[in-house]
């Protein structure tokens, strides 16, 4: 049996405001204590920091409230669930989608277009 060993996460970018999707591959992580995932613009869009590949601890900046926020998962809640939602604790915004790679683009794109249809419905 093979498992998937590569995720992605999808943040927003506190800075430029694109969404940013990154692919982390969890042998890459084993390797090093720590990782930065940067947007295109050079903003670091998340932190992650791992033991021994079975505890990650994930720093992202917040686009709802300018706050770090912190969320700690363990290798099988990564592995196992499709697709991780992180929400602002103070705003309760969704600010990053963790997991699956392909899912993590759908539920991303999903959330684009529905932003995108806020915003034309409130024609700003």
């Amino acid at each position: 049996m093979l498992f998937e060993t590569n995720i992605s996460a999808a943040v927003k970018c506190t800075e430029c405001g694109k969404l940013g999707i990154v692919d982390i591959s969890l042998f890459d992580l084993s390797k090093k204590d720590s990782h930065h995932c940067t947007c295109e613009c050079g903003k670091v869009l998340l932190k992650i920091k791992s033991s021994g590949c079975k505890n990650f601890r994930v720093y992202i900046p917040c686009v709802g409230c300018d706050k770090e926020h912190l969320y700690v998962f363990n290798s099988r809640q990564v592995l196992s669930e499709k697709v991780k939602i992180l929400s602002c604790p103070v705003s309760r915004m969704d600010i990053a989608f963790i997991g699956n790679r392909s899912l993590v683009r759908e539920v991303a794109a999903k959330q684009e277009r529905d932003l995108q249809e806020l915003i034309n419905v409130l024609g700003i």
